[in-house]
């Protein structure tokens, strides 16, 4: 699933710059059963930039979820927050692109 997103890095989050495309980052989309984080892996890709730095704020990306069933949990105006090792900022979806 590939939607145009906002991304927003808290600081402190990211410790250093991140290449992208990058498929590193987790997007915590809720809860399972016992309480524990569910996450979707999610690549982030920026037009004209290649990396993703700590101090950028936020960024319009082109995100893809890469979970068959990201559909179940990713649509237009959800937000959820972005995980690498910890909170390193969030991700709102503005519009899907590509729900399959």
């Amino acid at each position: 699933m590939t939607v145009r997103a906002k991304v927003v890095l808290r600081t402190p989050g990211l410790r250093q710059a991140m290449p992208l495309p990058t498929r590193s980052l987790m997007a915590r989309v809720g809860t399972d059963e016992e309480g524990r984080p569910y996450l979707l892996g999610v690549e982030l890709d920026v037009s004209d930039a290649v990396s993703l730095r700590p101090e950028e704020g936020a960024v319009v990306a082109e995100a893809g979820f890469w979970f068959e069933d990201a559909g179940r949990y990713v649509w237009p105006d959800a937000e959820y927050r972005l995980w690498y090792g910890g909170d390193v900022g969030s991700i709102r979806v503005l519009e899907v692109l590509d729900g399959g």
